[in-house]
């Protein structure tokens, strides 16, 4: 690596990615979710109907499912 790189952390990347995805599913169900990635606070707050979230869940793992019946490979 060279000095004068930028370290990027994807950790925090993935988790706030994740958190939009999760947040556009939430909408369907009438829910939300408030997401704060600001100098490094890392929140992601559900708001909603606590029976709902199932059904997101199950939304946003049919986006990664493969169409062959499997889970995505590349998670």
């Amino acid at each position: 690596m060279h000095s004068n790189m930028i370290p990027i952390h994807f950790e925090d990347v993935n988790f706030e990615i994740m958190a939009r995805i999760v947040k556009a599913a939430s909408h369907k169900y009438n829910c939300d979710v408030e997401i704060d990635f600001c100098n490094g606070i890392r929140k992601a707050v559900f708001m909603g109907d606590e029976e709902m979230k199932p059904h997101i869940v199950g939304e946003v793992l049919d986006i990664f499912e493969s169409k062959e019946g499997g889970t995505c490979s590349c998670l």
